[in-house]
């Protein structure tokens, strides 16, 4: 007798630990191992179903005309390069403009892909994200470069920027233009999903700070998790949780 309810006693706690072992992993790994995509968080961080380009039928004629772009027998980066640049900023593919310096280019509007998409008119930081999701839809080797309260494209060593409509200026171009910085040591080396994500919610927290901090905090939070090594993430935190109190 006691045998058999010292085996359902073991039952009973393996089955306990792999539960235990199985909502560990879902709720608290998941999220560190598989961060959003670029299109999912394009979705979801606007309030909309993750999937939700599949109904959108500017962000599907974008794509379509890129592919049509590169139909050739052959083609090379540089082919890849001038798609990219007729689909952002020519009439035939999205015709996306420059928001405008300071404030406008980092207003919601001009960050989220949707809204940018919907208004033609974008800040660095929003037109990166949409063309990383590009990038991310086509399979090929986008960069986000990050420079002094700026960040810029990067394909095969050639620099885009993203308020000129994809002029190249060179490295040492851009090392004078930002002679002056702040610069933060991350500079130079491409972003990474997360970092750029995480970039964008930093930005959209100090866009709530002054009038959500409760909205503000809780983009920060996104921030520190997946930009914890950005200067500037815990300084606003604290702000916004101090404007709570």
């Amino acid at each position: 007798m006691n045998q058999n309810k010292m085996r359902k006693q073991s039952v009973v706690l393996i089955a306990l630990v792999g539960l235990l072992v199985f909502l560990y992993v879902f709720f608290f790994r998941a999220s560190a191992i598989v961060p959003l995509t670029y299109q999912e968080a394009a979705c979801t961080w606007d309030s909309s179903h993750e999937n939700c380009l599949e109904q959108n039928e500017k962000w599907k004629h974008g794509i379509s005309y890129f592919r049509d772009q590169l139909k050739l027998p052959q083609t090379t980066y540089l082919d890849t390069l001038e798609a990219l640049r007729s689909l952002l900023w020519t009439k035939e593919g999205w015709a996306l403009n420059f928001a405008g310096e300071g404030a406008p280019s980092v207003h919601p509007e001009a960050v989220f892909p949707l809204r940018i998409l919907k208004r033609d008119s974008s800040g660095c930081l929003g037109l990166a994200w949409l063309a990383m999701m590009v990038a991310e839809s086509e399979h090929f080797g986008l960069e986000v470069i990050l420079l002094p309260s700026h960040v810029v494209l990067r394909y095969h060593g050639v620099y885009m920027e993203p308020n000129l409509n994809g002029y190249s200026y060179t490295e040492s171009e851009y090392k004078q233009k930002y002679a002056k910085g702040p610069w933060t040591g991350l500079e130079w080396k491409p972003l990474t999903r997360k970092q750029i994500l995480g970039l964008v919610a930093f930005n959209l927290g100090n866009e709530s700070l002054r009038q959500h901090p409760r909205m503000a905090l809780k983009w920060y939070d996104i921030a520190k998790s997946y930009f914890p090594e950005y200067p500037g993430i815990a300084i606003n935190r604290d702000i916004a949780r101090d404007a709570l109190n």
